[in-house]
């Protein structure tokens, strides 16, 4: 960081203290993603019926992590939780950057419109979006099956069109977007401009203060 003036906890914050918080924020989100992810895998291994389980446990990350992202490149909070969720899935999900998503994007077919109902759905109702142009669920199903399930909901619901989407290949591609945004991270911690670095600095200082007001952390507690 080079000479930036900024005061800090009521004083003039120095390198070695901006070492530290960096380094303490950084690996809060690093650890944050980890736990969702591993509790994700551990749901599938344990009953591979609790999909709707492990869709909004990836959602509750994307939420996380695209909060943490506006923060980080602006400095505060500005834009509502839709423009920032969708912003975050476009930039660094249905992104050809995403392996996950470049691969499988047939799978996917899904958009930072449709994941924003489905999240609010799951978080909210535990259900699926009530939409009138289309049906949304999820389902891995060969071509085949694929084709006869459309035809079924036209046939039986007014014509409305279906859009199945393939759960397990979705929630690689939330996923995988740590990956993206990390390489994002990279190039503003290097900072081109003072400008920059100023903004990157703020925005640590800010995820900082909300981590000590909102954050968690494990306590191991031993009964003797």
């Amino acid at each position: 960081m080079s000479k930036i003036n900024i005061f800090f906890e009521g004083r003039e914050l120095t390198q070695s203290r901006f070492n530290e918080i960096e380094k303490y924020v950084l690996e809060y989100f690093l650890s944050l993603w980890s736990d969702i992810r591993n509790s994700i895998y551990s749901l599938r291994k344990s009953n591979s019926r609790l999909l709707k389980s492990e869709l909004s446990l990836a959602f509750i990350g994307a939420d996380s992590l695209s909060r943490f992202r506006e923060i980080i490149t602006t400095g505060k909070e500005e834009k509502n939780n839709e423009g920032r969720f969708r912003e975050w899935f476009d930039d660094f999900v249905f992104n050809g950057k995403n392996e996950a998503y470049r691969n499988h994007k047939k799978e996917i077919v899904c958009d930072s419109s449709t994941a924003w109902k489905l999240r609010n759905s799951l978080l909210h109702f535990y259900g699926l979006p009530n939409l009138k142009s289309e049906y949304v669920g999820f389902a891995t199903l060969g071509q085949t099956l694929l084709e006869k399930f459309k035809a079924f909901i036209s046939q039986n619901y007014h014509g409305k069109q279906a859009r199945v989407i393939n759960p397990y290949r979705l929630v690689e591609a939330i996923l995988g977007s740590f990956l993206t945004q990390g390489g994002v991270l990279s190039e503003m911690i290097k900072g081109n401009n003072n400008l920059e670095k100023e903004t990157y600095v703020k925005g640590i200082l800010k995820c900082y203060e909300i981590i000590q007001n909102e954050g968690t952390v494990h306590i191991p507690f031993e009964k003797k």
